[in-house]
């Protein structure tokens, strides 16, 4: 997939960040000095700081300039009734434990589901999540877009966190909502051992979508939840 000029200055800048060429605390070139580094307008240089700040790595300041915030995103979304805090929790209560990495080119099917292009290139994570002593509650397919392959060495290293956090983290690439799907499901036989579970034994499907602000998927998830391992709830109230 394609990605914007504003998108690649601003994950250059957060990498730059991350290995502290830019200090937490220290001023950031002036938008006329980026945009002469990466050909770019003043414009494109400001939609990069934007998404930037939108993550918390840095702030813009009046008279000031540029200043480096924090050498990371700091974690999690609002709280609302369709937030998914609890998912972000989740994720750092349950350890990952990896079973497979590859890369992949979507198929027809798996492309409409991902809402993607056929043909397109994607890296696939598949993983469960649970304590070490129980049955895992989750296996989880998740596809990043291959621009972000290199995601795979801080998956292995933090377990702990969402890929889309590592993604906000380590590209200031900002995930601004996230499209959830949920349904039953029969357990497909390819994982239903890894589970200790029957095959096409009844469980829960969650899909989910990874978007940024001009709703362009980054980052896909498909996970299969065996009955009784996993509840969601929410709250609704009545507006009149």
């Amino acid at each position: 997939m394609s990605i914007t000029l504003y998108s690649q200055i601003s994950e250059r800048i957060a990498q730059r960040i991350a290995d502290q060429t830019y200090a937490v605390g220290a001023a950031l070139p002036s938008e006329n000095d980026l945009a002469e580094e990466f050909g770019a307008s003043r414009h494109t240089v400001r939609a990069a700081l934007r998404q930037l700040q939108d993550v918390g790595l840095i702030a813009r300041r009046r008279g000031s300039g540029t200043v480096v915030l924090a050498a990371d995103r700091a974690a999690g979304y609002s709280q609302s009734l369709s937030s998914l805090e609890d998912l972000v929790q989740l994720a750092e209560r349950t350890p990952r434990h990896v079973r497979k990495v590859q890369d992949m080119v979507m198929d027809t099917e798996l492309a409409s589901v991902l809402r993607c292009g056929p043909g397109t290139r994607w890296l696939q994570i598949s993983s469960t999540r649970g304590e070490a002593d129980q049955d895992p509650m989750v296996w989880t397919d998740l596809y990043v877009d291959a621009h972000y392959r290199d995601i795979r060495k801080l998956v292995l290293a933090q377990p702990d966190q969402l890929v889309s956090q590592l993604i906000e983290a380590h590209y200031g690439r900002r995930i601004a909502k996230v499209e959830q799907t949920i349904a039953a499901c029969a357990i497909p036989a390819r994982i239903a051992k890894a589970l200790n579970v029957a095959p096409d034994s009844p469980g829960l499907l969650i899909t989910r979508h990874y978007c940024d602000q001009g709703g362009t998927v980054i980052v896909a998830s498909i996970s299969y939840h065996p009955a009784g391992r996993y509840q969601f709830s929410m709250t609704l109230i009545r507006e009149h």
